[in-house]
């Protein structure tokens, strides 16, 4: 890879973390939250959109914050809930020495949820994804759907330490995982909801509902056309629109009710300049993963052919260390 095309990859790829970033800023608003609340979580639905921004959500929503693997969610929640014992608020994040290249949790906060005579706690994680079909590192894709249901499995068992101890599993807290996706099935937008069920195999006892009820997987699509759904409006607005900035922010108020603050619509305005390549098409992105597909192919083969790896490191201008890796995965070396 010459100087001119790493110096474009770079530029497109610092373009779509600076987009990631203001997203997740926008996403994070309070109201913005409220909306995607009432819509798809059913706990939700009679509920106020202000009630749901002004007292059911709880503290100050994480924006990627807390790591989703394994013995790392926990150290950062517990630090977080030192500060307060209430809420998951935002603070200084985990020591770069333990969550470098980690996977974070996009948008994660805690809300307050009216049942019959009690309000109870979920824990729910807000996700936005260019892709369906998201492409692996070592070349391929995945269903994003296998990811969800990894992150709200991380989310029930992180919560040993932080919402019971010993075997108190009475007291583990439902968790969302809502992912809203840029790319919708053949175009078309839809939001499909996964749960767990009771079945009845044989004879018929009915175990109580909030016992097993704990874990929902929410996706919403964002599609090419408008629909009858204030929520779907209000998120292709934000994301796919092509209104300016300043047009943005007045539809915001006059037909969401949703008043920015100087940094967020600072965060709107990156969306709007960079969202065209990066969210409608793929375009900017598309065009960095394919390139480093097309290095990791080329790494592939050279290896197959018993090149050295500070030849292949040379030629493809991969490190060391990713070629290393991709050996072992192909058991090469």
């Amino acid at each position: 890879m010459n100087e001119a095309i790493k110096q474009d990859v770079d530029g497109q790829l610092a373009g779509a973390m600076a987009y990631d970033k203001a997203a997740k800023g926008v996403l994070s608003k309070k109201k913005v939250l409220a909306y995607i609340l009432k819509r798809t979580v059913p706990e939700f639905e009679s509920v106020s959109l202000d009630d749901i921004a002004n007292f059911y959500i709880e503290g100050t929503p994480e924006v990627s914050m807390v790591p989703v693997s394994k013995d790392k969610t926990n150290a950062v929640r517990q630090a977080l809930e030192r500060q307060d014992t209430h809420a998951i608020k935002g603070a200084q994040n985990e020591d770069n020495s333990i969550t470098e290249g980690s996977i974070v949790f996009d948008v994660l906060f805690r809300a307050k949820a009216p049942v019959t005579n009690e309000i109870i706690t979920l824990i729910i994680n807000v996700e936005a994804q260019r892709s369906i079909n998201p492409k692996k590192k070592t070349g391929g894709t995945y269903p994003l759907l296998k990811r969800a249901i990894y992150y709200a499995s991380r989310l029930i068992s992180s919560q040993k330490e932080t919402e019971f101890v010993n075997s108190d599993y009475d007291k583990i807290k439902k968790v969302y995982t809502i992912w809203i996706c840029m790319e919708a099935p053949d175009g078309k937008s839809a939001i499909n909801r996964y749960q767990l069920k009771e079945q009845h195999l044989l004879h018929r006892y009915k175990e109580p509902r909030q016992n097993y009820d704990l874990m929902g997987i929410v996706f919403v699509y964002l599609g090419k056309s408008k629909v009858k759904d204030q929520m779907m409006n209000l998120l292709n607005l934000m994301f796919k629109s092509k209104k300016k900035p300043r047009e943005k922010v007045t539809v915001l108020k006059n037909e969401f009710g949703i008043d920015l603050t100087q940094e967020e619509e600072g965060d709107l305005e990156i969306m709007c300049n960079l969202g065209e390549g990066l969210y409608e098409d793929g375009k900017m992105e598309g065009r960095a993963e394919g390139r480093m597909e097309s290095q990791v192919e080329s790494a592939l083969e050279m290896l197959k052919d018993g090149v050295a790896l500070e030849k292949i490191a040379q030629y493809t201008k991969l490190s060391l260390s990713k070629i290393k890796e991709l050996a072992k995965q192909n058991k090469l070396i």
